[in-house]
């Protein structure tokens, strides 16, 4: 069993392999079952709750089973940034959250664009399969699949046979109807809907200023930083500082399909400034991620620099 700490390595998995995919596994028994219909397949598991993550990744492991690859965040990131069009066999998606509020749209699973990033993955004849309890979700599937032109049926009987998951058993006992969209795509036509990341860590170095010592008790002043455009924002909004000098930004991050926290570091040594990133977390390095960080990198500089010596990462 792989955990994706860096999502990065997931097209490697999938070369050469039929992959499926289950978005918001839950406590991991609708991946046994899938198991047992896709033996010989990669079965990649998504799943945003650390609890669940947890109690499906001990499932998994006492039972033995090999050849899946579980990652602890919203699947459609690793289909967005990582996944190429035509690759993906099929996709499985159980209950999801309805976000009832218009304003909440884009985090529902079944937005318009997480249907063009799903439609555009799969491989012709890859199926996606939806189950949706939610009445207001289930009318907005309908009206996003054809406004999209997408063809699908819809049946209250399950394609799945005996089997239930946990909330299937919850709402037939409560008598309340379970919907099943099954989308198969008929050729390999695709939305053109696809992050782009970097392979390279952003890093900045040059020479300060010598009166760097006064300078860095005004870094404290550039913070707050934020900038918003179209579905893209960042806030660098804390800092924090060692007992050798060492700063660190926090910065709040969302763009499409992802959210991220993470640190930027600068320290000064020996004349000179060093920034990067604190990777600890298996950050995705968006071009967004690349324009936060350019961003900050020029504000540091007009503090304290004298002269660029490295950069990769564009202009500054």
């Amino acid at each position: 069993m792989t955990i994706l700490l860096r999502p990065s390595g997931l097209k490697d998995l999938m070369e050469g392999k039929d992959v499926v995919f289950e978005i918001g596994f839950g406590n991991g028994d609708f991946l046994l079952y899938l198991r047992r219909q896709y033996p010989e397949a990669l079965l990649v598991g998504a799943e945003v709750a650390n609890k669940y993550f947890l109690i499906a990744h001990r499932k998994l492991e006492r039972e033995g089973i090999r050849n899946f690859a579980l990652y602890r965040g919203d699947g459609r990131t690793l289909l967005y940034f990582f996944a190429p069009d035509n690759s993906i066999d099929a996709i499985y998606i159980n209950f999801p959250d309805p976000w009832e509020k218009p304003s909440k749209e884009s985090k529902r699973l079944v937005s318009v664009d997480s249907i063009k990033v799903y439609y555009s993955r799969l491989k012709r004849k890859g199926h996606l399969f939806i189950t949706i309890d939610s009445d207001l979700l289930k009318d907005y599937l309908r009206r996003t699949l054809n406004n999209l032109n997408v063809p699908f049926t819809e049946s209250l009987v399950s394609p799945f046979g005996d089997f239930l998951t946990k909330y299937g058993r919850k709402w037939l006992s409560l008598n309340k109807p379970i919907s099943y969209f099954i989308i198969e795509k008929q050729d390999d036509s695709f939305f053109d809907l696809s992050g782009s990341c970097e392979s390279f860590m952003p890093n900045f170095i040059f020479y300060v200023r010598e009166e760097v010592d006064c300078e860095l008790e005004r870094i404290g002043k550039i913070i707050p930083l934020e900038h918003k455009e179209g579905d893209f924002f960042y806030k660098i909004d804390k800092i924090y500082r060692s007992l050798d000098g060492e700063v660190l930004f926090r910065v709040i991050h969302s763009e499409p399909f992802l959210n991220q926290k993470y640190y930027i570091v600068f320290r000064i040594f020996e004349g000179k400034g060093y920034m990067e990133i604190d990777d600890k977390n298996g950050l995705i390095i968006s071009r967004s991620v690349i324009k936060t960080f350019r961003d900050l990198a020029l504000r540091i500089f007009r503090e304290c620099g004298k002269e660029m010596i490295f950069k990769n990462f564009g202009e500054v």
